[in-house]
């Protein structure tokens, strides 16, 4: 792995390390003139299977740069580094994010469960509002600063409205069954991956999809309701996190925008309630 000492970016200073991902690391370097901190994400192509990762590095900056919303993750450059005419490594410049995920830091109490996924939910509405799909929403692609704020990372799977995938691509735990089957993808693909992420930081348990970690395919599931397992969550909340969860698309909400309307009717009403106690 290379070192603060052995990593060169031109026209950047690198300060440190901040981590690691399939194929990635991430540092956090300081623009030479401006002083401005920024995250560099490099994917490095080690192999010749490497290559895809190299491809969802460039998707992600392609797609990321069509969209302006607080709550993704901004991409404002990316650096093909070739070798004999072969892309080697990838760099993507990004915006440079405090927090940690919620994945590593679930939250603590309903009231940040619902600040945060209303903020994820309008986040990913105004992607499909653009034409896009998220397509890999799970704990670990949302962001939460020590202030709240609240960043979608991770656009590396991201696809226009429609697009059918030539392999399946998804997380076991969240994936929706038209990604398995290789179907058109589209915004109720991200309503499941969605309500497959709140059902997880609601109970603390993954749902059944229809692709298990052991990579068979499953034709029968049974999901108990959030409610039923954690007696805090409220019956608005668990109805709606099962109703994401349909496995037929035409059966969930058919937008995220009708999703995020939902959760802030709930919002509303557990913060009301809050008030009167």
């Amino acid at each position: 792995m290379s070192t603060s000492q052995t990593l060169e970016v031109p026209g950047y200073q690198v300060v440190q390390y901040l981590g690691n991902g399939a194929r990635s690391t991430i540092w956090q370097i300081r623009d030479s003139q401006t002083n401005e901190l920024f995250a560099l994400k490099r994917v490095v192509k080690r192999s010749t299977e490497d290559t895809r990762f190299l491809d969802q590095a460039i998707n992600e900056y392609d797609v990321a740069s069509k969209l302006e919303h607080e709550n993704i993750r901004k991409i404002l450059s990316v650096r093909r580094i070739k070798h004999w005419l072969y892309t080697r490594e990838v760099h993507l410049i990004m915006e440079l994010c405090e927090g940690i995920t919620v994945q590593d830091a679930p939250p603590q109490d309903m009231l940040q469960v619902m600040d945060i996924f209303c903020q994820v939910a309008t986040a990913l509405a105004y992607m499909n509002s653009h034409g896009f799909v998220h397509a890999d929403m799970k704990p670990n692609n949302i962001l939460v600063s020590p202030a709240g704020a609240v960043k979608i990372i991770d656009l590396g799977q991201s696809c226009p409205i429609g697009t059918v995938k030539q392999r399946i691509q998804g997380t076991p735990d969240f994936i929706a069954p038209e990604q398995v089957r290789r179907l058109p993808v589209d915004a109720r693909t991200d309503v499941f991956n969605f309500g497959a992420t709140l059902y997880w930081t609601l109970t603390g348990k993954p749902i059944a999809t229809v692709l298990p970690k052991k990579g068979q395919v499953m034709q029968d599931r049974i999901i108990q309701a959030p409610d039923e397992i954690c007696s805090t969550v409220p019956l608005s909340l668990s109805k709606m996190v099962m109703d994401c969860v349909e496995m037929q698309p035409s059966r969930r909400p058919q937008t995220m925008a009708e999703v995020a309307s939902r959760l802030g009717l709930i919002d509303h009403t557990l913060r009301k309630s809050n008030k009167k106690v």
